[in-house]
């Protein structure tokens, strides 16, 4: 059987489980897709198309997880993806190490969920503004998961509280006391969500706090770095019980922004927006300018100082 459809609910080392909804197929992609086929310009009487050049696609891998793709059945219950239908949305970043490439992360998602624990690894704030600044730039609503409540001291409450001042919704969570699990299932159902963050934060944690049933295997924090270790390997879409689906990445510690000039960032920062008509200068990057409303707001504690920083660094560095 050939042109079935399914969703891409796994991702790893080139090979893709692709739901139809009765079955689940493991599938890889066809050579085709992961070239750009250039074609010279064609009269108006051609009725054939020849490639005039082949380049190799400047993204780490053209199939993601909750990709819509059209697949062929092959021998032994294998399948081919040949198609890869259009997205509603994608999260990307640029590949790490210093890579020009994409990296997609995910597509087809209704909302984010950056999460941070309070402790053991430390929040790194400058990669929660990178993660909330894509969310921002696709559209999409995000809502923070701050976990390890248990361990969380009144530093920490004080960061997060500037993240609801500007409108985030934040969720506080402890698998420890069970902070937060009926909220957090509500937010879940019948929604597809995306979990961002580093390694150790506990996302796996999450999900088999939620439904145990699932037993994914979570890792311990290094002594030595304070840092999580990777024990998520490959994208997934996690199913839930009660309705929707997680998308579980593996854990991040760096997240470069993909196809975003620098002139497009103060937008992303939406305490940023009621201001950016208010400046002396048109073209003010809030840097140095003098009669910037951006830097007027922070010098009046109205706008966080530290994400102002995380403003000047994206910037920067994208």
């Amino acid at each position: 059987m050939s042109d079935l459809e399914g969703t891409v609910i796994r991702q790893h080392q080139r090979h893709y489980l692709v739901s139809t909804g009765s079955r689940v197929v493991d599938c890889a992609i066809s050579s085709l897709l992961r070239k750009d086929l250039q074609y010279p310009e064609a009269n108006a009487g051609s009725r054939r198309r020849r490639v005039e050049n082949v380049r190799r696609i400047k993204v780490i891998d053209p199939v993601t997880v909750g990709d819509r793709v059209r697949f062929d059945d092959g021998e032994g219950g294998n399948g081919l993806i040949r198609e890869i239908l259009p997205r509603r949305n994608k999260i990307s970043r640029r590949a790490a190490g210093g890579s020009k490439k994409e990296q997609i992360l995910a597509a087809n998602i209704d909302r984010v969920l950056p999460v941070f624990s309070a402790n053991e690894p430390a929040p790194d704030w400058e990669l929660l503004d990178r993660m909330l600044a894509i969310a921002e730039w696709q559209e999409l609503p995000a809502v923070i998961c701050f976990n390890k409540m248990d361990l969380a001291d009144d530093e920490f409450r004080s960061q997060t509280a500037v993240y609801e001042h500007i409108g985030y919704r934040a969720l506080y969570t402890s698998v420890v006391s069970d902070l937060g699990k009926e909220e957090f299932r509500e937010l879940l159902k019948n929604h597809i969500s995306l979990f961002m963050g580093s390694s150790g934060v506990g996302k796996t944690s999450l999900l088999n706090w939620l439904q145990p049933g699932l037993k994914l295997r979570t890792g311990e924090i290094s002594q030595a770095s304070g840092e999580g270790r990777h024990t998520t390997t490959h994208t997934e879409l996690v199913e839930l019980a009660e309705g929707g689906c997680v998308g579980d990445l593996p854990g991040v510690r760096e997240f470069y922004l993909w196809d975003i000039e620098p002139d497009d960032i103060p937008s992303l920062f939406r305490e940023f927006r009621p201001l950016l008509d208010q400046c002396r200068f048109r073209d003010c990057t809030h840097e140095r300018e003098p009669g910037c409303a951006i830097k007027q707001a922070v010098e009046a504690d109205e706008i966080s100082s530290q994400r102002y920083e995380s403003y000047l660094r994206l910037r920067q560095s994208p």
